[in-house]
């Protein structure tokens, strides 16, 4: 019996109410109370139950103080009940309504006592490490759930929810193998899917009448464990989650009363929408023989062309039919896993304005396409220095830094040597901290950079491969550069803010050596 060998591996039966205290953190004030004020932000788990005798199923919201109460009294003898891991904002369990998860769940069907004591056996063994060792692992009549616990709930912004998507994916085809299940389709889920809950009523017919639940490791996880047992571009980098502000929502009201009035009060939100040429195009890379839709990523180019139809203004219904007019083609990519109208389902669950500001390297990383970037996003160059400094005079309004974010590795390795024109490679890894090959890598990049001269800029329609001389403490950097008369006029007439600006958006080196020159010379100036 399955229970047997759980039990092998030290496994402990459970009451299943303390391991939903457990993952839920039941009496630590972490999910909301039924009365209580909802100024702070708490979310709560959300049970779905349905009886035969009836036409519709309920959805429960677990509260902190009627959790016990509800568990007992509605959902462990209801016909079909089913819950997750993950927490929400009002009284269903949509996508849109996620908050956290607090644990992350697998169904792995077809499993055999001998197919269990596979799994078990490459969990437990340090040595072989293969699988993920789960907290808990429920017996539901056909299968086997997984309950991993975080030990810190993950904050479900918009952009990791599909990133942990992906996550559960790969680690659902890690899991889920012919030496863990006889079953050899393999059925991956997201993370909104709901499961029997535990100690609930099992399928007809199933070898248990209730869904049971073992212990078999008391320490919680983390993001960092998971990701070693998945692709290097699967893994989520926790040091870049999100994080959350403590703000209570009065509090929010007294610091920010214009964010409060616009965003609580009117319900006013501020998206940039875009022409629909963006979402047409998407279409078109799809179907793309090369740099388009592949295998093993079209339900994120689904989910991509859900984000731009929102991007876009359009309306659900219409990215809907557009999807499903795809389904032949991405059938095409393997005829032996079909894409469904089941999959456009799910992809349609990202249809959330919040969606609209998903970053485009993410993008890329989903759905495994490369696309061009254009980092003015159309604006010529005079247009988008004004709408970069108008950015940076909001960000200094709100408290935020503004100095550009942090430079790639060829313009720290760049202006280290502007301004250490004599400096070695040793010198330039010692100071910025990179390493070796990337100093290296760039160093010759910046070859223009030559020793002191006292020649000075001369006048003229061009500057045809003259030195530009500036000071800069004691040092003395010169640039080779070729400029248009009208282009050095423009950036003579620069802010300092407009020329830092410049530095982090232009490409061209031969302005971004006068930029910094002009740069120099007004910070000297200013001494």
């Amino acid at each position: 019996m399955l229970s047997d060998v759980i039990k092998k591996y030290g496994g402990e039966k459970m009451d299943p109410l303390d391991v939903y205290k457990d993952i839920f953190r039941i009496g630590e004030g972490f999910i909301q109370k039924e009365y209580e004020d909802s100024g702070s932000f708490k979310a709560n788990p959300i049970a779905y139950y349905k009886n035969e005798n009836e036409d519709h199923g309920h959805f429960r919201i677990m509260f902190e103080d009627k959790f016990e109460e509800i568990y007992q009294n509605e959902l462990v003898n209801a016909d079909f009940c089913v819950m997750n891991g993950l927490t929400y904002f009002g009284a269903k369990y949509t996508s849109d309504r996620a908050s956290k998860m607090c644990a992350m769940i697998f169904d792995i069907d077809g499993v055999t006592d001998k197919s269990l004591n596979n799994f078990f056996y490459a969990a437990f063994n340090k040595e072989f490490d293969y699988y993920p060792l789960p907290n808990y692992v429920a017996l539901s009549g056909h299968g086997i759930h997984l309950y991993y616990v975080f030990e810190e709930p993950v904050p479900l912004f918009p952009n990791l929810k599909l990133q942990l998507k992906e996550f559960k994916y790969s680690l659902t085809e890690k899991m889920w193998n012919k030496n863990t299940s006889v079953d050899e389709k393999v059925q991956k889920q997201g993370i909104n899917q709901p499961f029997r809950i535990l100690g609930g009523k099992c399928k007809k017919n199933a070898p248990l009448d209730r869904v049971e639940v073992y212990r078999v490791n008391q320490h919680p996880v983390n993001i960092e464990y998971l990701n070693r047992f998945v692709p290097t571009k699967i893994e989520i980098d926790e040091k870049k989650l999100f994080k959350e502000s403590k703000l209570t929502l009065d509090q929010a009201k007294e610091k920010y009363p214009e964010w409060y009035e616009n965003k609580v009060v009117k319900g006013i939100r501020s998206y940039w929408t875009v022409k629909r040429d963006l979402y047409d195009w998407w279409i078109q890379q799809i179907k793309k023989e090369e740099n388009g839709a592949s295998y093993g990523h079209r339900y994120f180019c689904i989910m991509t062309l859900v984000i731009y139809g929102i991007k876009c203004g359009l309306s659900k219904d219409e990215i809907q039919h557009d999807a499903i007019d795809l389904i032949p083609f991405l059938n095409g990519l393997n005829k032996e896993e079909p894409f469904t109208e089941e999959d456009i389902k799910s992809a349609l669950e990202c249809y959330d304005e919040r969606y609209n500001t998903f970053p485009l390297k993410d993008i890329e990383k989903l759905t495994d396409i490369r696309i061009e970037k254009n980092k003015r996003n159309g604006r010529k160059q005079d247009v988008h220095i004004k709408y970069m400094n108008n950015q940076r005079a909001f960000k200094v309004e709100m408290g935020e830094c503004t100095n550009g974010g942090r430079p790639d590795k060829q313009k720290i390795v760049q202006k280290w040597r502007l301004k250490n024109p004599e400096g070695t490679k040793y010198q330039c890894v010692k100071d910025t901290g990179l390493s070796k090959n990337t100093v290296k890598k760039w160093w010759e990049e910046n070859k223009n950079v030559k020793k002191s001269s006292q020649n000075e800029i001369p006048r003229g329609h061009f500057i045809p491969q003259n030195i530009i001389k500036t000071r800069s403490d004691s040092d003395t950097v010169n640039v080779m550069i070729q400029l248009p008369k009208s282009t050095l006029e423009k950036i003579n007439n620069m802010s300092l803010d407009e020329l830092e600006t410049v530095m982090e958006v232009q490409e061209d080196e031969n302005i971004i050596g006068y930029a910094y020159y002009r740069m120099m010379w007004l910070k000297n100036n200013k001494k």
